[in-house]
């Protein structure tokens, strides 16, 4: 089967004319390429229009000549730090398979081969393959959210620094973004799916490949659903670790000003000029001794408190 990278007319021309289906895969397409495109193609105007200005919804528009079918998937960037959506748009007719895209999607470039090996009357099966490449490349960027999420959890629960609570709300923009995009290509895709099979002139295999998309994409959006979950459930647990780290600073504060408290009163005492103090202490060794014994003892009985107290506060 015949995979194209950039426009030809003459070579698509010959291909529509053999009735020999092809897949043309176009790359941020300059408005120039995008138009000649079009006319190879016989695409119709108001589809063309929707692949110069992308950010569209998930959707599906039939046109006489075929459909157009707006698919999202998501990459990681090349840091791991983040993640971001791919649009890609679908021009399915019973004569040919045309993508544009913009951004990286290294799972189509890959497919390039494979489709190349294919036997032209594969037809169904090149929409499959090239959706099912698109809906996998969600399974890394899941397990890459996982793993960040586990990572922030970890540190939450180990040492609260209040850098995370911005890290939990920018993570959990990061998979609303990718959820509130698949949602609705989850719902709608069976429908879909039928408008697809329904194409004049698309030849069908022996066995539904599509509904194995659909499977996928049921499991991926369910995963970015628990993940919003997870990370709203972490929201209070750092609330809870910072109001945990709070009561230990202010239970060891309340201890220490206990002791102080103590030792103010003993010494405050020592400080009075009563008569019997006045005679019995006159010496530094007398003094040493009373105030000693005055500030060791309550310190002792209240050091004993708190220790046999120290689970219920510490």
């Amino acid at each position: 089967m015949e995979v194209l990278t950039a426009v030809d007319p003459g070579r698509i021309g010959d291909l529509r004319a053999r009735g020999e289906f092809f897949w043309l895969d176009l790359h941020e397409p300059p408005d120039e390429e995008l138009a000649r495109a079009g006319g190879a193609l016989g695409l119709h105007p108001l589809a063309l229009e929707d692949s110069r200005e992308f950010n569209q919804r998930p959707k599906l528009d039939r046109y006489p000549q075929g459909i157009l079918f707006v698919y999202w998937s998501a990459r990681i960037t090349p840091n791991r730090l983040a993640v971001e959506p791919v649009e890609t748009h679908l021009h399915i007719s019973g004569e040919f398979l045309a993508t544009v895209r913009r951004g990286i999607c290294k799972d189509l470039d890959d497919l390039h081969e494979e489709v190349a090996k294919l036997d032209p009357e594969h037809e169904d099966f090149v929409v499959y393959l090239v959706l099912d490449a698109l809906t996998d490349a969600l399974f890394p960027v899941v397990d890459n959210l996982e793993d960040r999420i586990d990572s922030l959890e970890g540190a939450v629960l180990t040492a609260v620094d209040h850098n995370q609570i911005g890290q939990v709300y920018r993570l959990k923009q990061e998979v609303q973004a990718i959820h509130r995009r698949l949602l609705p290509q989850r719902d709608n895709f069976p429908a879909q799916v039928h408008a697809i099979m329904e194409l004049p002139g698309l030849e069908h295999g022996k066995r539904e490949y599509l509904r194995d998309v659909g499977d996928h994409m049921v499991q991926v959006s369910g995963e970015l659903q628990r993940q919003i979950d997870d990370l709203t459930t972490l929201t209070s647990t750092y609330f809870n670790a910072n109001a945990n780290r709070l009561n230990r600073l202010l239970t060891r504060l309340t201890v220490m000003g206990t002791f102080f408290l103590v030792w103010t009163l003993v010494t405050s005492f020592f400080g009075q000029n009563f008569g019997w103090l006045v005679r019995h202490i006159n010496s530094f060794t007398a003094f040493a001794l009373y105030q000693g014994l005055a500030l060791l003892v309550p310190t002792i009985v209240v050091a004993i408190y708190f220790w046999r107290r120290r689970s219920e506060w510490l």
